[in-house]
């Protein structure tokens, strides 16, 4: 594994190479912007191996993505080779219709600490957004993807993000063809919490290997993941979006509100020639969703 590869992979060979705030908000950005959130291969690919090794064999020689163990497996191992003190954490997700967190941990989150001993909660791993949020609880935390906050539920520390106002373009220009569709590319204006709670983690350090079993629970037991394909970007300014067969752009207006700028619903070929023009995944299978199964 080799630094300098990883460090032009991102785009960051500039990033001053100090354990200092700065530097961890670039190197996030930096991750997010050229590395996609990508579960592609769960969709006519092969099983990912929780492997460092393998892993950035797959991101950096292969130039592919993947998902969230994968990212903040690769990225603590670069926060580290910069000084950072980096724990791996396990997180669960929570369910807001429920509001329950999930008994198996399917999430990697990382906590580092700077070089004057602040602690910081980061990820760049949670479908293709990312944070560096100060360990302190409630105080209310900016990103370019929208306005964070630290809080405790259950035991665990949650990470909560506040309801983003969405400019919509016009209805008639898509036919959804169900309400999931329309609240993951549309987004909700409602819902009666300001505050959204994403996930919750505990202190508990771990090791690569203790993230196995969520590792495996995510490509194959995760309802969620299984049935629906992602592939993510993002910089400063926006997000690129694949949710199966529908892709979309989003404008950051502020941290509070988001653009909606493109919608399209692809077929298997624009799909292949979006997913390389616009994340530079080049797959070497054929994808097998659902809609086009029959």
């Amino acid at each position: 594994m080799q630094i300098e590869k990883l460090l032009k992979r991102i785009k960051a060979e500039s990033v001053d190479r100090r354990a200092s705030l700065d530097s961890l908000k670039q190197l996030c950005l930096c991750f997010v912007s050229n590395i996609p959130f990508e579960t592609t291969d769960m969709f006519g690919g092969s099983k990912k191996l929780l492997d460092l090794n393998r892993i950035y064999e797959i991101i950096v020689e292969e130039n592919r993505g993947g998902f969230c163990c994968d990212l903040n497996g690769l990225f603590q191992w670069l926060l580290k080779q910069f000084g950072f003190q980096v724990k791996m954490l396990k997180a669960f997700y929570y369910h807001q219709d429920n509001q329950l967190f999930d008994v198996i941990s399917d999430h990697m989150t990382l906590m580092v600490t700077l070089e004057n001993g602040e602690r910081y909660v980061t990820d760049v791993g949670w479908g293709g957004s990312c944070f560096a949020l100060q360990m302190k609880i409630g105080l209310i935390q900016s990103e370019p993807n929208g306005v964070y906050r630290l809080g405790k539920e259950r035991g665990l520390i949650t990470v909560e993000k506040k309801l983003q106002r969405y400019l919509k373009i016009e209805e008639d220009i898509i036919q959804f063809e169900n309400e999931e569709q329309r609240s993951i590319v549309v987004g909700n204006d409602g819902g009666e919490e300001e505050w959204n709670i994403q996930f919750g983690f505990t202190e508990v350090e771990r090791e690569l290997s203790d993230f196995q079993e969520g590792h495996d629970y995510a490509q194959f037991q995760n309802e969620f993941l299984v049935n629906n394909m992602f592939a993510v970007l993002q910089n400063e300014m926006g997000r690129k979006f694949f949710f199966n067969n529908l892709y979309y752009e989003k404008e950051y207006v502020n941290p509070e509100t988001i653009k909606l700028k493109t919608f399209k619903q692809c077929s298997i070929a624009e799909m292949y020639e979006i997913l390389e023009r616009e994340f530079g995944l080049k797959l070497k299978f054929e994808l097998k969703l659902k809609k086009f199964s029959q």
